[in-house]
């Protein structure tokens, strides 16, 4: 009897109203201890001069981002990721549309289409990389020769020996690595317009572009503010394609540095630094503002463009 009254007992106050938490707790204790504490230990490290080797470790306070902030390969690595996010962003938000639309209309071996289109976005960046550096290469590559031989020859260069070419052949990978996402998240967005609003506006004489326009493109807000998103936080993590098509040192002449591989070079070296070049500790706090500079951004991208979305 006594066992039966407190099964029938009702929730406390407490449980009622914090019960649910429960089930948060196993998700916050994963992720204190992957990403908190691993953030809180390379902020402790970021303001010592350690060097990555040995122990000789010192205490500088915030020295080493106070040298960040008039660190000139810092701001030019930022602006190599800021034009590939340029260049891409436009690209997906042209191209990749376009495509989509087409796709909408159920053309035939649609399916087929997609996977095509689609099948960069699954391949390892390092693989990507390595295909794209055989294919550029001025002796056994496969776009020079069809260059040349579709009249073209003037443009068949040393695409990744240059200066001048080397950071579009990068931006060139990136746009052929990073279409299918945005075609996908277009298609999407394009697929969850409702048929109703398209043909209550060809009954009041819309043609199809004022449609399009007036009716599908408004609706496709969300898409372009997570694509927009998505893109910017993808571009300045670039690292995997340049260090494979350039190395580590953004050849040719830090033409293709970016803030992954200034980062990367900072903190581990490379084969032509000696070990008094590697500063772990500086290499570390570089990743820290460039995390929290992408932070801050991305805050005001998805707040401008939410606001943009109720709007239209």
């Amino acid at each position: 009897m006594i066992k039966r009254d407190r099964q029938s007992r009702p929730p406390s106050e407490f449980s009622r109203r914090y019960g649910h938490l429960w089930f948060v707790v196993p998700g916050l204790v994963f992720f204190l201890g992957v990403f908190l504490l691993p953030l809180a230990l390379a902020f402790g490290i970021s303001m010592t001069n350690w060097s990555g080797l040995g122990n000789n470790v010192q205490f500088i306070g915030l020295a080493n981002y106070a040298e960040i902030l008039t660190h000139g390969p810092f701001y030019r690595a930022a602006f190599h990721n800021a034009v590939i996010f340029v260049v891409i962003l436009i690209f997906q938000h042209t191209i990749g549309l376009y495509t989509a639309v087409l796709l909408n209309e159920k053309p035939r071996f649609m399916q087929f289409y997609r996977t095509v289109l689609f099948l960069p976005v699954i391949m390892s960046l390092v693989a990507t990389g390595f295909v794209w550096t055989l294919m550029l290469s001025p002796n056994i590559g496969l776009i020079n020769p069809v260059l040349k031989s579709t009249g073209l020859g003037f443009l068949a260069v040393q695409w990744l020996s240059q200066p001048g070419t080397a950071l579009i052949a990068v931006i060139v990978v990136t746009a052929w690595n990073s279409l299918g996402w945005a075609i996908i998240i277009y298609l999407a967005s394009l697929q969850a317009v409702p048929e109703e609003l398209k043909q209550a506006a060809e009954m009041d004489g819309a043609n199809s572009r004022q449609v399009f326009w007036r009716v599908v493109f408004p609706q496709l807000s969300p898409a372009f503010t997570a694509l927009t998103v998505l893109t910017f936080i993808g571009t300045f993590r670039t690292f995997d394609v340049v260090y494979v098509l350039t190395g580590p040192l953004g050849a040719p002449n830090y033409a293709t540095d970016v803030l992954g591989t200034l980062i990367y070079r900072t903190a581990f070296g490379t084969s032509s630094f000696s070990s008094g070049d590697i500063r772990f500790a500086f290499g570390i706090a570089m990743a820290l503002l460039m995390m929290l500079a992408m932070a801050a951004i991305c805050w005001m991208l998805i707040r401008q463009l939410r606001r943009r979305e109720i709007e239209t």
